[in-house]
């Protein structure tokens, strides 16, 4: 596969967190995330995010989480807690107690 040099879309984390919130997927789910974000108007992130598929675990799984903890206005969460927000998979409130 061969790389494409095009820079990231300034919206990527944001159109991400979008996909997130709508419920339609969870972001491990890569041909849905793509699928969801053309039909909410984000083309230019979905093609880019086609053209750099080989890192986009690592964007989810590392640089995605990290956004979501300096731009989240709650308190900071436990590590489950952030992988859920992360993944889109819920997680009971009360699954530690």
């Amino acid at each position: 596969m061969t790389r494409v040099n095009n820079p990231r879309p300034d919206n990527l984390m944001p159109a991400l967190l979008e996909v997130c919130d709508s419920g339609r997927c969870g972001t491990l789910e890569f041909s849905c995330v793509v699928d969801t974000l053309k039909t909410m108007s984000h083309e230019e992130v979905a093609a880019w995010l086609e053209s750099h598929e080989a890192s986009y675990d690592e964007i989810v799984k590392k640089e995605f989480s990290g956004w979501l903890k300096e731009h989240s206005p709650y308190e900071e969460e436990s590590i489950a807690q952030d992988a859920a927000a992360a993944t889109g998979l819920g997680m009971p409130e009360d699954s530690f107690s």
